[in-house]
């Protein structure tokens, strides 16, 4: 499998939870092996609620402010994943 893969971008400025949960875990089912997610968000609660679910399902996690008040949550697959 190409190693190579776009990650899947979720553009969630604006968008309050229960949203970027629901679309984080909809990403998460559907990626394929080692796609990574990129979640943008303004929305600091999102921050904590996207990263709990993307760790107990998982997945590691990454954040980055890229802006005032406006991070990317980037969500990794572990290696091992299946």
């Amino acid at each position: 499998m190409n190693n190579s893969q776009s990650a899947i971008t979720l553009d969630m400025r604006g968008e309050i939870c229960p949203t970027p949960l629901i679309k984080a875990m909809e990403a998460m089912k559907g990626a394929e092996k080692g796609q990574s997610i990129d979640m943008i968000t303004d929305f600091l609660p999102a921050i904590l609620t996207v990263s709990n679910a993307a760790l107990k399902e998982g997945w590691n996690i990454n954040v980055e402010l890229i802006a005032e008040k406006e991070w990317i949550v980037r969500l990794i697959p572990v290696a091992n994943k299946t």
